[in-house]
C-alpha cells in the first residue's frame, strides 16, 4: 500500500515526539543561532556562512556542547550523526538559503527552538555561552539593523524596544518575559553569559565573538580532561 521508502534511508518510528525534539533542537536552532549573528556580519547565504571557519565551529560547539547533552537518545540513531547531517545540509550551495529568511520570527522560534535547551543545559550545571551568544546576536541585531531593513516578525516591537535600551545596558533585553522565563533571565551565569556575549559582538563583531567563544569551550574541555 505504500512505496518502498525504508529502502532508500527512511525510518519508521512510533515515537515521532523524539525525532520532532532533535529536529528543532539541532536543525531548527542551528538556523537560528546562526541568523542574527551572520546577519549583523553581512553574510547573505547560508553556504557562504558555513566557509568560515567561525560560523562552522560555533554551530558544531553549539550541538556538541549544548544541544546534544538536552536530548535523549534514541536507539539505533547517534545524535552526533543528526547533527553533522544538519550541517552538512546547510553546506548545499544549490540551495542557496538567505540568511534573511532564518532571521524570520525570531519573537516565535527562540521560545521553542533553544530556550527549553538553556533551561535543561542551566538546571545540569552545563554550558550555555554558546546559546547566550546566540540571542545576543538577536538582541544587537534587533538594535542595531533598520526596522525597513529586518527580517519580519510580527511579534517584535517589544522586542526592538528593549533591543534599543540594551545599546547601552545588554541584560535590559531579558526582559523580554515572552522569550526569556524566570528560570532563564534570573540565572547568574546565563546573564552573564549573555552580557559578556553582546559586549564581544558591539567591541569585536560577530564572527571574533564565535571564534571566542570555541576557544572559551576548547579551554574548558582541556581542563576537565585527566
Amino acid at each position: 500500500g505504500r512505496p518502498s521508502w525504508e529502502d532508500v534511508g527512511a525510518t519508521f518510528t512510533s515515537d515521532v515526539a523524539a525525532w520532532e525534539l532533535y529536529k528543532l533542537r539541532l536543525l531548527n536552532a542551528a538556523h537560528s543561532c546562526m541568523a542574527y549573528l551572520c546577519a549583523v556580519a553581512g553574510i547573505v547565504y547560508v553556504d557562504e556562512a558555513m566557509r568560515l571557519g567561525e560560523v562552522r565551529g560555533f554551530l558544531e560547539g553549539l550541538l556538541a556542547t549544548e544541544a546534544i547533552p538536552s536530548l535523549p537518545p534514541i536507539p539505533g540513531q547517534s545524535r552526533a550523526d543528526y547533527a553533522a547531517t544538519a550541517l552538512h545540509r546547510f553546506e548545499n550551495t544549490q540551495i542557496r538559503d538567505q540568511i534573511a529568511r532564518l532571521c524570520l520570527d525570531g519573537t516565535s522560534k527562540f521560545p521553542v527552538f533553544l530556550i527549553p535547551t538553556i533551561e535543561e543545559q542551566l538546571a545540569g550545571g552545563r554550558s550555555v555561552r554558546y546559546a547566550a551568544l546566540a540571542l545576543a546576536g538577536w538582541a544587537r541585531y534587533l538594535g542595531t539593523v533598520p526596522e525597513s531593513e529586518q527580517a519580519a516578525d510580527p511579534d517584535a516591537a517589544t522586542a526592538r524596544t528593549l533591543a534599543a535600551r540594551a545599546l547601552d545596558d545588554p541584560s535590559a533585553f531579558l526582559q523580554l518575559e515572552r522569550v526569556f522565563p524566570p528560570a532563564v533571565r534570573d540565572d547568574d551565569r546565563f546573564r552573564t553569559a549573555f552580557t559578556s556575549g553582546y559586549a564581544a559582538i558591539a567591541g569585536d563583531g560577530p564572527l571574533a565573538a564565535m571564534a571566542a567563544v570555541v576557544s572559551g569551550g576548547d579551554e574548558d574541555r582541556r581542563e576537565s580532561s585527566p
